[in-house]
């Protein structure tokens, strides 16, 4: 990681689960990660602004084996575009910012813990 800019940049990612919220979107910053079916989704649709990459997946020792047991395959979603003009972008503190399309790709799985509001620049 080089944390000599902001957000850091991650060259490799290992995401390390203490248990499954079923969520398709799953932030651990500076990165971001999406269950197989919705990068399918997002794979599937004509949006720009990213890359989907492998990743490490280790889960805690302590997760319940019922949350062991329903954890997806996970793929690593490296945003590249910018925030507010592309499909998906982060902004300089590294949240993530989609368009209207975006979010309809996105809305198609689950995200119940994802706080979801309007982009403004001012």
């Amino acid at each position: 990681m080089d944390a000599s800019v902001h957000p850091p940049r991650v060259t490799h990612a290992h995401l390390h689960l203490d248990g499954w919220l079923n969520d398709d979107l799953i932030e651990a910053y500076p990165c971001y990660f999406v269950s197989e079916a919705l990068a399918a989704a997002i794979q599937n649709s004509d949006l720009g602004g990213y890359e989907l990459r492998d990743v490490e997946v280790t889960v805690s020792e302590d997760a319940p084996d019922s949350e062991r047991a329903v954890i997806p395959g996970i793929r690593w979603l490296v945003v590249r575009g910018t925030a507010g003009v592309d499909d998906l972008g982060v902004t300089a503190i590294g949240q993530l910012v989609v368009s209207d399309r975006g979010l309809a790709v996105l809305q198609q799985g689950n995200l119940d813990h994802c706080d979801v509001e309007d982009y403004t620049t001012a």
